[in-house]
């Protein structure tokens, strides 16, 4: 084709292509337009049902609403609350997957995927975003708060991570919250029955909710009724494991004589109980009866190795009390590799260290108790 016919035919196709461009753009601002317009309807359709109770209804259009909107993440929070009130808890667990990835930071929604999980019995993931929705914090006047916070002390007392479960089960109490549920929870967690409720037997759970009943009034300092309580256990359970060595707990504040003498009650039945014999040891170490001490620290060591509270009982009496300081440093050193956040530890070795004449270690290791001490004082007084 030679050069004129070809810019000629340029010059003819260019406006036509162009105008039809126009009408193009024009069309797709149109359907754009629509879509938006549909949309829009589809949602304000899915509310209306929504706030009917028009639960399946409300379910279709959130399911259409976030098929045309992927990232509507109101429609995914709307669906998945329907589908969990609603007991579709596996396609609810789906609709929050979605929340969380576009919205990771809302910790209300790392509880309901994990609510759903639970109710699924997935409970290895549950445990995972329900710890993921703790560490960032829902505030307590939400309605979903003791929701989730019992649900992860349920988790966590199935994990074997009891002393977490009983933090937070007092927690509770401390609010007037301890429930029969909750009472059930926190002994679960007081007697270190990796269990949910569920799978407790029944001939266990009377003395499951005793202990409970009594480590609730416990944590709630409620004293006119406390000591009924632990006089109660110890006749109803006089050889239960665990029922002395929580008697002894809860009366320490109040009794340390008749505490300690509670823990070695637990010693007759469970001899290798290594928290009563550091609680043991704990005790002589405040008294001062390093020597006393010692023994019992040993024990403790020697019947959970890969635990920090008996490594640094046995290193302050080995260390305050002129016993072994070598020793001493070494065993407090072993507790901070066990639980590297415990602040008092740091501080324990900070002293041991001075006597041992080593500045800089000693230095160093009173820093990271102010900055340990520092962050726990902040998290005391921002409380979610």
């Amino acid at each position: 084709m030679k050069a004129f016919e070809l810019a000629l035919l340029m010059a003819f196709v260019a406006p036509v292509s162009f105008a039809f461009g126009q009408k193009t753009a024009a069309r797709a601002t149109e359907g754009h337009e629509s879509r938006v317009d549909g949309f829009n309807s589809l949602v304000a359709k899915a509310e209306a049902a929504r706030e009917k109770d028009q639960v399946e209804q409300a379910i279709r259009l959130y399911r259409r609403a976030v098929e045309i909107k992927p990232d509507y993440v109101e429609g995914w929070w709307y669906l998945g609350t329907l589908l969990y009130e609603s007991d579709q808890y596996t396609d609810g667990a789906i609709a929050f997957r979605h929340v969380t990835g576009l919205k990771p930071e809302m910790a209300l929604g790392w509880a309901m995927l994990g609510l759903c999980q639970f109710e699924a019995k997935d409970y290895e993931s549950a445990l995972v975003h329900l710890e993921r929705s703790d560490q960032l914090g829902i505030p307590r006047a939400e309605s979903f708060y003791d929701v989730s916070k019992y649900h992860l002390a349920l988790l966590l007392t199935r994990s074997g991570d009891f002393d977490s479960a009983i933090r937070i089960a007092a927690d509770f109490a401390v609010r007037d919250k301890d429930g029969p549920d909750l009472t059930e929870a926190m002994g679960l967690a007081a007697l270190r029955k990796p269990l949910l409720p569920s799978e407790l037997p029944p001939l266990e759970r009377e003395m499951v909710i005793d202990v409970g009943h009594a480590m609730c009034d416990a944590a709630a300092r409620r004293a006119a009724v406390l000591n009924s309580d632990i006089a109660l256990l110890l006749s109803k359970y006089p050889k239960a494991p665990e029922i002395h060595f929580l008697a002894g707990t809860m009366e320490l504040s109040s009794n340390s004589d008749q505490a300690l003498a509670d823990w070695k009650a637990e010693l007759e039945i469970s001899p290798a109980h290594a928290r009563a014999l550091a609680s043991i040891a704990g005790e002589y170490l405040r008294r001062k009866e390093y020597p006393t001490a010692r023994p019992y620290a040993e024990r403790a060591v020697a019947a959970s190795p890969g635990d920090c509270v008996p490594h640094a009982v046995l290193g302050q009496a080995l260390a305050e009390g002129d016993i072994d300081l070598p020793r001493g440093i070494h065993e407090l050193e072993a507790a901070i590799h066990f639980a590297p956040a415990q602040s008092q530890v740091h501080f324990l070795l900070a002293a041991a260290y001075a006597k041992a004449g080593r500045k800089q270690d000693a230095a160093k290791e009173r820093a990271e108790f102010l900055r340990l001490r520092s962050q726990g004082e902040v998290a005391r007084s921002n409380p979610q």
